[in-house]
C-alpha cells in the first residue's frame, strides 16, 4: 500500500518519526519530525495505531495500548499440522480468545490470544510473561494437547490500540481545528487497511456516511461488550 501511494503522488517519509504537531493559535498547522524538520499542512493526521494516545494525549480516556501474546511452536511431527487435516482456527474466543494457524513451511505453528490482553507502554519491550505461557499451556492441554509440550522458538507480544467500546477512531478533534485521527483498531484493523481510506478521506472533507457517524469523536461512554473481548475482563 504504501508503494501504491508512492505512485499516486503521496510523499512517503518511513523513518522519519515526529516529536509534536504545530500549534497557531487553537489550530494545528503541521507536526515538527524527530529531526527537527516542520511540516505544515490544512488537516494533521494522527494515524499511529497503539502511539496514538502518546501523540494526542487528550485521547487517553478513550483509546490505549493493549499488549497480547503471540507464541511460535515447533510440534513433533509438523505434517499433521498442515491442512487439510488442520487450518486456520479459533476456540470460542469470545471465551478463551486463542486462535492460530496451521504449521508454516518450517513446520511452525502460530498460536496468539485475542483477549483482554495487558495495558502497556508502546515503546516496552515486545516480551511475553510467565503468565501469558502458562495460559498457553493450560490451553493446549484442554484442547490441542499433542501441542501441550511442543517447544517454544519464538514469543513476543502483538500491540493493539483499543477503544472504550471497540469501534474505530477516525474524525477531526472538536477542539483543535486542523487535526484529525485515525486510531482504534482494537485488533480488527488490518484486515480492513484496503477500505478505511475512504472512510478517513470522507471524516477529513466533512462527507458524512454511516461510518463517519459510527466512528466520529465521541465521548467515552460505560463500556460496551465487543464480544470478541471486552465481555471476557
Amino acid at each position: 500500500m504504501l508503494e501504491d501511494a508512492s505512485r499516486l503522488g503521496v510523499r512517503v517519509r518511513a523513518r522519519d518519526g515526529v516529536s509534536r504537531w504545530i500549534e497557531e493559535g487553537a489550530r494545528v498547522t503541521g507536526i515538527v519530525t524527530s529531526e527537527g524538520l516542520h511540516l505544515r499542512g490544512d488537516v494533521v493526521l494522527i494515524a499511529a495505531g497503539a502511539w496514538t494516545p502518546l501523540l494526542a494525549p487528550q485521547l487517553e480516556g478513550a483509546m490505549w495500548s493493549v499488549a497480547q501474546p503471540v507464541f511460535h511452536l515447533l510440534p513433533r511431527n509438523p505434517e499433521e499440522w498442515r491442512p487439510p487435516r488442520f487450518t486456520v482456527w479459533a476456540a470460542a474466543i469470545a471465551e478463551t480468545g486463542w486462535y492460530g494457524f496451521p504449521a508454516n513451511a518450517s513446520g511452525i505453528v502460530k498460536i496468539a490470544n485475542h483477549g483482554p490482553g495487558r495495558r502497556v507502554h508502546p515503546d516496552t519491550p515486545r516480551l511475553t510473561t510467565e503468565t501469558d505461557e502458562a495460559a498457553l499451556r493450560e490451553f493446549l492441554r484442554r484442547s490441542l494437547p499433542a501441542l501441550a509440550d511442543a517447544p517454544l522458538l519464538a514469543a513476543k507480544t502483538c500491540l493493539y490500540c483499543d477503544t472504550f467500546d471497540g469501534d474505530f477512531w477516525i474524525g477531526r478533534d472538536p477542539d483543535r481545528p486542523g487535526l484529525a485521527v485515525a486510531a482504534g483498531d482494537s485488533g480488527h484493523g488490518f484486515k480492513f487497511a484496503p477500505v478505511l481510506g475512504e472512510v478517513i478521506a470522507d471524516a477529513i472533507e466533512d462527507r458524512r456516511s454511516r461510518f463517519t457517524d459510527r466512528f466520529a469523536w465521541r465521548r467515552p461512554a460505560a463500556r460496551k461488550a465487543e464480544d470478541a473481548r471486552f465481555g471476557m475482563s
